[in-house]
């Protein structure tokens, strides 16, 4: 049975209130609008009471009775705790299922399962309890691989790593582990067609074994086709020349990956992309499209520095890495500093690799300060620079004009020095703070007088520095240079000073100033007075060794002695200095706060030295 309540508020047909009817209608329209307006408010109320109660519900559970690894896995099949009452009455309906298959994915087959629910609490508490046997463990495993694909050693090593093996736990996940990495290693080596014919997991309950069995067909291994890019972007002849591949040859996704890495090494590119058409290979070859953008043909860098050395520093770089399609390209840096003011230009030319074999033509004046003497050069050179890994070789020509003043006396030559040098560059760990490393240079050059040269001249000089960490927080850093100059000028004097050898400063004898030990002279000057200045000898060796503690991971502490001598003939007086520093591991290097003293000199002063820059 229906019950109908309805209220009407008629009015008059002539549509005007009666004076009687109209207070009571005035009085039921303002209770009308208050009913609607409780109903609405009951209804937000309402609402936000469900809500709150939804925030408020879910469930919290707790898993007992079993080790860490197989906690995790049932944690991770079971999920987060559910947040509200409906989430959490279908994660109880579904708690034990999904349980259950965390513990058969780890060879679990033989198990019980107790839950107890607790609806009292807020939010609700579930505990599953779980008892089981020990896994299952795989008597029989066959792995098996047909087609060209069978004696391919990286395929093989696949099975050998990452196969099950007999007795080993039937964990699932180590089951479709070998599925992944065959398929991925098949793929990155170009056979495309592979797939499983068969890949079974057969278990055993009541005899607690069970079985694995894949059959993996690989079908043809693909080759590389034509790899081609815009020639107006980059020249067919640079690009064969970077190619870590012939065409024909087995396809290998490594190579792409180094194809790419050669393009960005180059600095001519903002984007490189090196796509295999693997769809639309043809008889079994793999078209290779590169895909370039350029970088802007131009760049510029203002650099700002400063060292105890040469004082402070500063130094416009202008660089042009790619001027045309075949890879030729520009630096050319402008510095001073009160010590060291220089210009230098660079151009290069690619020759058999546009990377790592080039033909550099350059251009440089400078002025330096070499003991007591000032020296302006100018120099013009063509060299070719190979970089093979961690070796760069290089052979060379270079004009040297030089003019430098000893007193009232002025002095010029000219050289021209045919040169070889190598230099080899290794580190383990950190750029900015390598664990152990090793940097050598060797450097040897020859002039002769009639080819070119004022003097017959020989000069030979190599620096040496190793790296080696002693434990966690310490390292042992130790350096070596030395030289040997041979010359047909009469004296001393008429050698050129950036060809002779001088020592002292932030990366030589510390505790003594920049390039102020060498040979001493007497020499009068315009009033009659004698002075002793220092000038270059034809011999160096100087060694240091420093011991480095690390206080925090960004700081270290140093002591340190360095000694050595710049000289001539075996006049050797070796110079000592010792002294301590602090370190600042900075993104630019460590940045090298150290004083030393010149223990050799009685009354020597403490000197500070401060510089920046990575050791290797």
């Amino acid at each position: 049975m229906t019950r109908e309540s309805r209220s009407e508020v008629s009015w008059p047909d002539d549509g005007r209130r009666s004076s009687a009817a109209q207070p009571w209608a005035s009085i039921a329209h303002s209770l009308r609008w208050l009913c609607l307006r409780s109903t609405l408010l009951l209804t937000i109320v309402s609402a936000l009471g469900l809500s709150g109660a939804a925030v408020a519900g879910g469930l919290e559970y707790r898993i007992e009775g079993v080790s860490k690894a197989v906690h995790a896995n049932i944690r991770a099949h079971l999920g987060n705790n559910p947040g509200t009452e409906l989430a959490a009455e279908r994660f109880i309906t579904t708690l034990e299922a999904r349980a259950g298959k965390a513990l058969e994915a780890l060879g679990i087959y033989q198990y019980t399962l107790s839950v107890v629910v607790d609806r009292e609490a807020e939010p609700w508490g579930v505990t599953l309890e779980v008892t089981h046997e020990a896994p299952l463990r795989y008597r029989e495993v066959i792995a098996t691989i047909d087609g060209p694909g069978a004696g391919d050693p990286a395929l093989l090593s696949v099975i050998d790593t990452h196969s099950p093996k007999t007795g080993d736990d039937a964990h699932h996940g180590h089951y479709e582990r070998l599925k992944t990495e065959l398929t991925r290693t098949a793929r990155e080596r170009g056979y495309f067609d592979a797939r499983f014919t068969r890949s079974e997991l057969r278990v055993d309950v009541a005899g607690g074994f069970a079985e694995v069995e894949y059959r993996f067909t690989s079908g043809e291994r693909a080759r590389f086709g034509e790899t081609t890019a815009d020639s107006e972007i980059l020249s067919e002849e640079l690009l064969d020349a970077l190619l870590p591949y012939q065409p024909g040859a087995p396809y290998l996704q490594s190579h792409l990956l180094e194809l790419r890495a050669r393009l960005l090494r180059l600095g001519f590119f903002t984007s490189v992309v090196v796509v295999p058409d693997i769809v639309g290979r043809v008889e079994g070859t793999v078209p290779i499209a590169v895909e370039l953008i350029s970088a802007p043909r131009h760049s510029y860098e203002l650099g700002l520095g400063y060292s105890t050395d040469i004082r402070q520093r500063v130094s416009l770089l202008w660089q042009s890495p790619r001027l045309n399609r075949f890879g030729h390209s520009q630096q050319t840096r402008l510095s001073y500093s009160p010590i060291n003011p220089e210009a230098r230009f660079i151009y290069s030319i690619p020759l058999d690799h546009p990377a790592n074999d080039l033909l550099q033509l350059g251009a440089r004046i400078e002025q330096n300060e070499f003991g007591d003497i000032e020296s302006q050069q100018r120099e013009l050179s063509i060299g070719r620079e190979r970089k093979r890994g961690v070796q760069v070789s290089r052979l060379s020509f270079r004009a040297l004009d030089e003019r430098w003043d000893i007193i009232d006396e002025g002095f010029d030559a000219t050289y021209l020095l045919a040169g070889a040098s190598l230099s080899r560059r290794s580190r383990k760990g950190n750029v900015v703070d390598p664990d152990s490393g090793v940097s050598q240079f060797y450097e040897l050059e020859a002039g002769a007088a009639g080819l070119g040269s004022d003097q017959d001249l020989v000069r030979f000089n190599t620096q040496l520095l190793g790296i080696t960490r002693l434990g966690r927080k310490s390292r042992l850093v130790g350096r070596l240079s030395a030289g040997i100059l041979w010359s047909g000028a009469e004296r001393s004097l008429a050698l050129p000073p950036s060809l002779s050898f001088f020592a002292g400063g932030d990366n030589s004898i510390r505790g003594y100033a920049y390039q102020s030990v060498g040979p001493d002279i007497t020499a009068s000057s315009r009033d009659g007075e004698p002075r002793s200045l220092v000038v270059g000898g034809t011999r160096l060796l100087s060694t240091s060794l420093e011991y480095q503690h690390y206080v925090k991971d960004s700081w270290r502490a140093a002591v340190f002695v360095d000694a050595g001598d710049a000289f001539n003939g075996s006049d050797m007086d070796p110079k000592v200095g010792v002294g301590v520093g602090l370190h600042y591991l900075s993104p630019l290097g460590a940045l090298r706060v150290e004083i030393a003293n010149p223990v050799t000199e009685s009354g020597g002063d403490w000197r500070l030295h401060i510089n920046i820059g990575a050791e290797l």
